[in-house]
């Protein structure tokens, strides 16, 4: 159980009493009231904090980085590490212009093989052939000559 520093409000005396926490909140909020051991006076709870030590980390003071903050630095440089790795021996297909197939020039020829030739469908008919998926090629090869 915790001490604790008390004062007598009639004579002054001070003394430590043992309380448990259950008696102390009593006291506190006026429930239960000490008496005084030499003059059976109302006794009052003093606030007596004793030396306070506690020591500051990982922050602005300076103080020890905690393992949460290496942890996350060691992740973050990992990560940077790993993403150049990625970068460095990830093959990066690149597309060439062609028609089922056949190796064409560029993008606009591709396009032309596949409008002139017909498609047929499952029933034996013959079909336009769906020539838009070539478009944002041929932009984007216009825009990068």
């Amino acid at each position: 159980m915790p001490t604790y520093s008390t004062r007598c409000e009639g004579c002054g005396n001070a003394a430590e009493v043992r309380l448990s926490f259950v008696n102390y909140e009593s006291v506190k909020l006026g429930v239960k009231s000490l008496e005084c051991s030499s003059c059976q006076g109302k006794v009052a709870l003093e606030f007596n904090p004793g030396e306070v030590n506690f020591v500051m980390k990982d922050g602005e003071s300076g103080g020890w980085t905690s393992k949460a903050g290496k942890e996350n630095a060691y992740r973050a440089r990992r990560s940077k590490i790993m993403a150049q790795k990625t970068k460095d021996h990830v093959f990066k297909t690149k597309l060439v212009p062609n028609f089922d197939g056949q190796q064409t020039e560029n993008w606009r020829e591709a396009q032309e093989h596949a409008r002139a030739t017909p498609h047929v469908d499952s029933e034996g008919r013959a079909v336009a052939r769906d020539v838009s998926t070539y478009a944002p090629l041929i932009k984007q090869e216009q825009s990068s000559t």
